[in-house]
C-alpha cells in the first residue's frame, strides 16, 4: 500500500530509537531460536531485622557475607514472556553476570534458587561502593519485606525454592556464567508457561565464613555490557512467530518458502509501525482454516510465520496480512 513520502520520514526517525531501546536481540539458530534478554529488576537482601536496607537503583547488588558477618543476597528477574512466544519449548538457559568487586580473589560458589514470592525494586540507591545499602524506600524488597514497608516474606531472608537451579564459582573480577541446567531450562518454562509465576532467581553465596560477599553489576549500571544478561536457545512452537532484530520502513508481506511445501512453511512480513495484526490462512473456498497471528499487537521488525499443514489436504492455499490499513493477500500450494 502506498505510503506518503512524510509517512516514510517519519517511520525513518522512528527508527533510530527504538533500535536503540530494543531489548531482545534474537537470530535464528536452524530450528531452534536465541535470544538474549536484559534483566527486567534486580536488587540486594541486606540482612537487617527492621529491613531497614536496600537497594533498588544501585548500579550493584550483592551476594554472600561481609567481613563483619552480614548477609548479602541478590535477586534478579527476567521477563520471559515477554521476550519469548508463547509455546515454545526452552531447549538451553544460561546466565552471565559481571563481578566487580570482591574481598579475595578466592572462588566461593553461589547458587541460583527459584524466588516463591513477589518482590520489588524501588528507588533506593546506595551511595559509594553500595555494599551498606541504602535507607529502604516504598516498593523495596528487603530482609524482611517483599515490597517495603506493608508486605513480608514468610521467611526472613526471601522466600525460594531448596532445589539449586544452578552453580557457578566466583573467583576474582571478571564476567561469570552459571550453565544451562535441567533445573535452569524448567524454571525459564515454568515462567514461559505461567508469567504470572515469574519471580526470578535469589543468588545465595557463601554464608558460612565471613568477608565471602561478591559484588555484581545491575541492570542500573552504566556500563551496559556488564549488565546481567539471560541467553535463552529455545524451539519455537509450529505455527508461532519469530521476530528478528531488523526495522524495517514499509510494509510487505512475502512470498512463502518453500513453495510449494509438504507440510510445513514460512511466512515473512514486515512492520514498519506497531499495531494490532493478523495473518489468517484460507482454503481454495475462502475458509478461513488457520490464523497464526490472532489480531495481536507487536512491534516494529521483521517476522517469520511457521505453518504446519499437515492436517490439510493438499491444495491451493491464501493466506492474508492486515497491519492498520494495510492488507495483502498471497498464494501457496500444499504438495503432499
Amino acid at each position: 500500500m502506498a505510503r506518503s513520502d512524510e509517512a516514510g520520514n517519519t517511520i525513518m526517525r522512528m527508527a533510530i530509537p527504538i533500535a536503540l531501546l530494543t531489548l531482545a536481540l534474537i537470530s535464528s539458530i536452524g530450528a531452534q531460536t536465541e535470544v538474549i534478554i536484559q534483566a527486567s529488576k534486580d536488587n540486594t537482601l541486606y540482612e537487617s531485622d527492621t529491613g531497614a536496607l536496600s537497594n533498588g537503583k544501585g548500579a550493584h547488588f550483592f551476594v554472600g557475607k561481609t567481613a563483619s558477618g552480614i548477609i548479602r543476597r541478590g535477586l534478579l528477574a527476567f521477563d520471559i514472556a515477554g521476550n519469548i512466544e508463547s509455546g515454545a519449548s526452552i531447549e538451553s538457559v544460561l546466565l552471565t553476570l559481571n563481578m566487580s568487586r570482591t574481598p579475595t580473589t578466592t572462588s566461593k560458589i553461589i547458587t541460583l534458587h527459584k524466588i516463591l514470592s513477589n518482590w520489588g525494586e524501588g528507588n533506593s540507591n546506595a551511595l559509594g561502593e553500595e555494599g551498606a545499602g541504602a535507607a529502604s524506600l516504598s516498593e523495596d524488597a528487603t530482609w524482611i519485606h517483599t515490597f517495603f514497608d506493608s508486605l513480608f516474606w514468610t521467611d526472613n531472608g526471601g522466600d525460594f525454592s531448596d532445589v539449586v537451579s544452578a552453580t557457578a564459582s566466583i573467583g576474582g573480577i571478571n564476567s561469570y556464567t552459571w550453565n544451562s541446567t535441567p533445573e535452569l531450562v524448567a524454571d525459564v518454562q515454568s515462567w514461559l508457561d505461567s508469567p504470572s509465576t515469574n519471580y526470578g532467581w535469589i543468588l545465595i553465596g557463601n554464608e558460612n565464613e565471613s568477608a565471602t560477599a561478591k559484588r555484581f553489576d545491575s541492570k542500573e549500571n552504566s556500563a551496559e555490557p556488564d549488565r546481567p544478561l539471560l541467553k535463552v536457545i529455545y524451539t519455537p512452537a509450529i505455527g508461532v512467530i519469530t521476530r528478528i532484530n531488523d526495522l524495517p520502513i514499509r510494509y510487505d508481506l512475502k512470498q512463502n518458502y518453500p513453495n510449494p511445501f509438504n507440510p510445513v512453511t514460512n511466512i515473512s512480513y514486515s512492520l514498519p509501525l506497531s499495531g494490532n495484526v493478523s495473518l489468517v490462512i484460507y482454503n481454495l473456498l475462502g475458509k478461513e482454516v488457520s490464523r497464526l497471528v490472532d489480531d495481536k499487537q507487536l512491534p516494529i521488525g521483521e517476522y517469520i510465520a511457521n505453518w504446519d499443514a499437515s492436517n490439510m489436504t493438499s491444495g491451493i492455499y491464501f493466506y492474508r496480512l492486515t497491519a492498520g490499513d494495510f492488507v495483502l493477500t498471497r498464494k501457496m500450494v500444499l504438495l503432499k
